[in-house]
């Protein structure tokens, strides 16, 4: 408290001289005029400190006790104050900046979705600009539990979510919804029929009568495995037929893409552009040339202004790097890997295993198509629920 009584007061330095200076120190006692860092430097010099306000007073003293007073520095009081005034608009700025933070961080300017896998996050964000929820939002006045209820109506994917706001920033975290099992009634009555054109190599019947047999060929949509039994003491009853039925199926799939594309063959240079964005309005730093971003590779960086956990700006700086380069059209290469595509495609679609994959390769001059025949090894049986008839 010593320190900033002195700093609001003022203090000033002086050295005094003179044959008797402890003279000057009884009567400044006498008038009750503080003195303060007193040091002695010889037997007729002594350097003191007194508060501004009171500075002629000692002064005054000193000559009286026939010393003489010389000022050394002066701190606080006054000087401060005029330093105040010369920066009175800084002040001011100060102030006004001071007070559009706490303006600012009173508002949602930045909203972060977390947990999304199958949901995108424009989908969700647009759900939660339904319900209030977006860029320049009161943040006193979000009442997540109401927010909660109108998304997960809307959004019947999400199982759970909860909105933490800190700040200026909304963070939602949501839980999506897995997807239950298909849950079959064994007493509903199906057949298998072949979902692909083949010829049946091997059965394996679990329930229900067996229709064709191995070395025999079927078409797609043809019954298989029927669900109705005979019986010989009783009307037929039908059950739900299980099994496979695997066989020899022949596919074919085809690529295209262009014959002629076009390759970089160096960089011819790079220039960067700046932008504004408060808060959805962004003010562009340079002059529109959208023409040239058709020949160009753009890189776009956005930084928010603010502090990390503490406040955030509805105000964020943009920069593009834009770098171009010389193309040359070339023959395209890319025969081998159309063919990977497509052989891992039928891979991961079959339910069996590949033979064997021949390919062709047709080249037009401006399309490359390749095709692919495939012999597969798979199961073709696909269930079919039986109607039943109403009595």
């Amino acid at each position: 408290m010593s320190r900033i009584d002195r700093k609001v007061r003022g203090t000033v330095r002086f050295e005094l001289c003179g044959a008797c200076p402890e003279s000057v120190l009884n009567a400044c006692a006498m008038q009750a005029l503080e003195l303060m860092d007193l040091e002695s430097l010889d037997a007729c010099t002594l350097r003191v400190t007194v508060f501004e306000n009171r500075a002629e007073e000692f002064q005054a003293l000193a000559r009286r006790c026939m010393c003489e007073t010389e000022k050394l520095s002066q701190s606080g009081g006054s000087k401060s104050r005029r330093l105040v005034k010369r920066r009175m608009l800084l002040l001011i700025f100060a102030l006004l900046t001071a007070g559009l933070l706490f303006l600012s961080s009173l508002f949602i300017w930045d909203i972060q979705v977390v947990g999304c896998q199958k949901l995108t996050q424009a989908r969700v964000l647009r759900a939660l600009s339904g319900c209030g929820v977006e860029q320049g939002s009161f943040r006193f006045g979000l009442n997540s539990d109401l927010v909660r209820s109108r998304v997960l109506v809307e959004l019947p994917e999400i199982a759970w979510m909860t909105v933490n706001v800190r700040g200026s920033r909304a963070t939602v975290l949501i839980l999506e919804r897995e997807e239950k099992p298909e849950i079959v009634a064994e007493a509903d009555a199906a057949d298998l029929v072949a979902a692909k054109t083949g010829v049946i190599a091997r059965m394996s019947v679990l329930n229900g009568k067996a229709q064709v047999s191995p070395g025999q060929a079927v078409v797609e949509g043809e019954l298989l495995v029927s669900g109705t039994m005979d019986s010989i003491t009783a009307l037929p009853r039908q059950v739900r037929a299980a099994g496979s039925v695997t066989a020899e199926t022949w596919t074919e799939l085809s690529a295209v893409r262009p014959a002629v594309e076009s390759h970089k063959t160096g960089q011819t240079k790079k220039i960067f552009r700046f932008a504004l964005k408060f808060g959805e309005k962004r003010i562009n730093l340079y002059f529109s040339g959208r023409n040239e971003l058709d020949e160009c590779d753009k890189i776009v960086y956005e930084y928010k202004t603010g502090i990390e956990g503490l406040f955030l700006l509805p105000v964020s700086i943009i920069k593009e790097e834009l770098s171009f380069y010389e193309t040359e059209a070339q023959p395209s290469a890319a025969g081998a890997e159309m063919e990977a595509a497509l052989r891992d495609y039928l891979t991961e679609t079959v339910d069996g295993e590949v033979l064997s994959a021949d390919f062709s390769v047709n080249d037009s001059g401006e399309l490359l198509c390749v095709t692919m025949h495939a012999h597969c090894l798979e199961n073709i049986a696909e269930t079919r629920e039986i109607k039943q008839e109403e009595s």
